[in-house]
């Protein structure tokens, strides 16, 4: 008890400091998958041209000694090297945070101020140019005003420490301070100007978030009110369908089927009700590994056809999009099963590893015919849904449980999140 309470009182003042900059806030409700992996790519490409911009300053007509010369390059290959690991973790789909992102600024900022003081400091003709895309940068990310202001402090004030100590310090006959005092202004101009135009589209980007959600729910409610009501109409006709099947017996085989085949078109009709009610779970932010287990369920429950889902590896970030396109595969891919295939057990396999996503959807039906890819639109657009993910749709007429297998491949260099 006595360790937990000091603990507490040791996180107090660091809680304060970060309510007071609102820093709880930003990375939760600003930042989303995509938004990070763009910046990110967006900040290894700049970071790459900068390289090769400062590698031929420092080799193009070098006027220093072989110290300096060894200081810039170490410098140089610090901030090549921080590049390489944001851009493997880019390559290998590996999350993108807002920590790695604000570290990639703080390792900018140690380099460009470095090189400041061992540059003659304030008397370089260029090096101040580099914290202003810095600071840009830091207002384009983190729309918080306070946490901005107190960034360009600190980057101003570093600033100001390294033209006072280094090199030859400010010549005041010259008036040094008058370009210092302007270097400095320009810094929070910069900032306040970049972080208001940040603050004004990631406004608009929420309002259209908010009304896409709001849009999404009122469907979602619409499904589920008509759901409601179809369904006990549905289950009442189904009752009468039962009742016809029992009062008729085997005595017209021909009425029999037809009676099945209606029950069995009230039963598709149901569980095309289910498709945008069980997707809404997806906008509402749970993993995909999760809806899809629901909406098995809901397939047995409505077709007593036994569906299970089994799922392999760790789901990574994915977009609602991505989520969404693999949850009406795999929908597709259980209404052939139901419809066509006659099918009395399904199986989903949901598979994820370095290599990309598995979607997969096999049966113990009948099969697919040889001319499946033209009959009606289900496979046409599971194939779009596929190629827009940056995947293909892979089908076997006989799969491994006897019926067919349809699975949907996305590879890992595939921009899922």
């Amino acid at each position: 008890m006595f360790h937990r309470s000091a603990h507490s009182r040791n996180l107090h003042p660091v809680s304060k400091v970060a309510h007071a900059f609102r820093v709880s806030d930003w990375p939760l409700n600003q930042f989303d998958p995509d938004g990070l992996r763009y910046v990110a790519t967006v900040s290894v490409r700049v970071h790459w041209f900068l390289s090769a911009v400062v590698f031929v300053e420092t080799v193009y007509r070098a006027h220093y000694g072989a110290t300096l010369f060894a200081a810039y390059m170490s410098l140089l290959l610090l901030l090549a090297g921080f590049n390489g690991f944001v851009y493997c973790r880019l390559r290998s789909r590996r999350p993108i945070t807002w920590r790695l992102i604000l570290a990639v600024f703080t390792v900018d900022l140690f380099t460009i101020s470095a090189a400041a003081a061992i540059s003659n400091g304030f008397n370089h003709p260029f090096i101040h140019l580099f914290f202003y895309p810095l600071l840009a940068g830091f207002a384009v990310m983190f729309t918080s005003f306070r946490l901005n202001m107190a960034w360009v402090t600190m980057v101003s004030a570093l600033y100001l420490a390294i033209s006072l100590a280094a090199g030859d310090g400010l010549d005041m006959a010259a008036r040094d301070e008058k370009t210092l005092l302007a270097r400095i202004a320009i810094m929070y101009a910069i900032v306040a100007m970049v972080n208001l135009v940040s603050r004004f589209e990631r406004m608009r980007w929420g309002q259209a978030v908010d009304r896409e959600r709001t849009l999404q729910r009122e469907r979602t409610e619409l499904s589920q009110a008509i759901h409601d009501t179809t369904v006990q109409s549905a289950y009442m006709v189904g009752l009468g369908i039962d009742t016809a099947k029992r009062l008729g017996g085997d005595a017209n085989p021909e009425l029999a089927a037809t009676l099945e085949a209606t029950a069995q078109l009230t039963r598709s009709m149901i569980w095309e009700l289910r498709h945008p009610i069980n997707m809404g779970g997806i906008y509402q932010g749970r993993e995909l590994g999760r809806v899809l287990r629901s909406h098995a369920t809901s397939f047995t429950n409505v077709t007593s056809v036994p569906a299970e889902l089994t799922q392999s590896g760790v789901e990574p970030p994915l977009s609602i999009e991505a989520r969404s396109l693999l949850f009406s595969i795999a929908h597709n891919a259980l209404t052939n099963a139901y419809r066509h295939a006659g099918a009395g057990q399904v199986s989903i396999a949901l598979r994820y590893d370095a290599e990309g996503i598995r979607l997969s959807v096999s049966d113990d039906g009948t099969g697919l015919p040889d001319d499946y890819a033209d009959r009606g639109h289900g496979f046409a657009n599971m194939t779009r849904d596929a190629h827009r993910l940056g995947g293909s749709l892979v089908v076997e007429k006989r799969g491994p449980m006897g019926g067919a297998t349809v699975a949907c491949v996305v590879p890992s260099s595939a921009q899922l999140a």
